[in-house]
């Protein structure tokens, strides 16, 4: 643009001269038209800064690894002018890394009409992919000038999931009293699970297999019969992640993806079975419980621990805080910490059937504990080390 310039000043500086050296008032009316140039466009591109519109689009809110999805930038023209060349750059940052990736576009920009921009993504890992419009310029006719066009959505962000492993884990962690269940235990107060152990009048919402048809029909009232305790599997996974364990961009980068791709296999694995999990993490300062479900609750869920990982912290109080008052079928603790310093609390703070820590390093790492089942999960052998884990 600068080469331009200095012809266009050449160009003036000619003409200049070439009036004052003819009388003919041509030359003057050239001179004049050569300096009204810049003026019109100026002008020219005011209008369209003040009419055209650019945006980010993209339909597919999340995806997996190795997945393509399309990203468009879309520009819209509602003046009549036409012009021949936009300059975009967009630029696509993981979350994991402090180097985005940057890409040029060049494309004309028809009067009262709109250009569709589509690129592909095609992450290489996991977590959340920022995309942004670093810039769009427009150029006038003769490149003198440029203007920034209006963005009304110059960055989005892409969940990207890890692809799920297929993990064989046990589920033979018994159930553990939950009010909020429907499921009464076959053992307690008796060994019966057509014992009834307690008779009551009927609320709405109660279910009507349950009433007490006989007692019922000797009075104005319903009863309800009640088979022992309300029992439910309870799920807890803990996820603890330090960052400052492992130096150097990428392999934090591949440390973080091995974490996040073993959680969101266990994950998956404990959503096809239809049991409901507690997803825990201290991060920011305060514990975030997400509860799992379905596999419907997962992006979500994921999206906030790819932001926590950053700041993720687990301390023994976080724990006990954690564990105040509850029972769980099986507690899982993954970490990425060599030192196990969570193990003691496990052992003696901790109220679950299985208990079970899970230590992400590159090499097997031995801490001998009599109720806890501790293993070494190496990054490379993700679904055979954990093999055989049971929640």
């Amino acid at each position: 643009m600068w080469f331009v310039k200095l012809l266009y000043l050449a160009l003036v500086a000619g003409l200049a001269v070439f009036s004052v050296l003819y009388i003919d008032s041509l030359a003057l009316i050239m001179l004049i038209c050569a300096l009204a140039v810049p003026v019109f466009m100026k002008l020219c591109l005011l209008w369209v800064k003040l009419t055209c519109e650019a945006s980010l689009n993209c339909k597919a809110a999340s995806c997996t690894v190795h997945e393509s999805i399309p990203v468009s930038v879309i520009v819209e023209n509602h003046c009549p002018l036409f012009f021949p060349k936009v300059y975009a750059q967009i630029s696509v940052c993981h979350a994991f890394s402090d180097t985005p990736e940057k890409t040029k576009f060049r494309f004309p920009l028809h009067s009262r009409n709109s250009a569709r921009l589509t690129f592909y993504i095609r992450p290489e890992c996991c977590g959340a992919v920022k995309v942004r419009i670093e810039y769009l310029h427009i150029l006038d006719y003769f490149h003198l000038f440029y203007t920034k066009m209006k963005k009304i959505n110059d960055e989005i962000e892409i969940l990207v999931l890890p692809k799920k492993l297929h993990l064989s884990v046990s589920e033979t962690a018994g159930a553990v009293y939950s009010p909020e269940s429907s499921r009464y235990a076959p053992d307690r107060p008796g060994d019966d699970p057509s014992e009834i152990f307690n008779i009551r009048e009927y609320h709405p919402g109660d279910a009507v297999s349950r009433i007490h048809w006989k007692l019922s029909s000797k009075s104005d009232m319903l009863f309800i019969k009640e088979f022992g305790y309300p029992i439910a599997k309870q799920v807890l996974i803990l996820a603890e992640y330090l960052p400052g364990t492992v130096s150097g961009e990428l392999e934090k980068m591949q440390e973080a993806q091995a974490f996040l791709t073993l959680i969101y296999s266990l994950a998956v694995r404990l959503a096809d079975a239809d049991l409901t999990a507690v997803l825990a993490w201290h991060s920011g300062g305060r514990l975030t419980f997400q509860t799992l479900k379905s596999r419907d609750d997962l992006p979500e869920i994921f999206r906030e621990l790819y932001h926590a990982l950053h700041d993720m912290s687990l301390d023994a109080e976080d724990l006990r805080e954690i564990f105040a008052g509850q029972q769980y079928s099986s507690v899982t603790l993954i970490t990425n910490d060599a030192q196990a310093a969570m193990l003691p609390v496990l052992e003696r703070q901790t109220e679950a059937e299985q208990k079970n820590l899970v230590i992400l390093h590159d090499r097997n790492l031995s801490f001998p504990s009599d109720s806890v089942s501790v293993r070494t999960v190496l990054p490379e052998q993700l679904a055979e080390s954990i093999a055989g884990l049971v929640i």
